[in-house]
């Protein structure tokens, strides 16, 4: 199944630290929160300050 998925035009091979380093996704909460716009999606850096309290995925707003 990689050799196919390896065949598909601009794909490449993680390597073991970059498969390690995927984050697998968000919590319901962290998307509801997201939908109700008070939470952002946290992505790999710190969450900004007006959104400081970090869980599941995204960085919570305080109010």
């Amino acid at each position: 199944m990689l050799k196919n998925i390896l065949n598909l035009k601009g794909a490449q091979k993680l390597t073991k630290s970059e498969q390690k380093s995927i984050n697998g996704g968000i919590t319901e909460v962290c998307a509801k929160a997201i939908s109700g716009g008070w939470a952002i999606y946290k992505g790999f850096g710190p969450c900004p300050a007006e959104y400081p309290l970090a869980g599941g995925g995204c960085c919570f707003s305080i109010e």
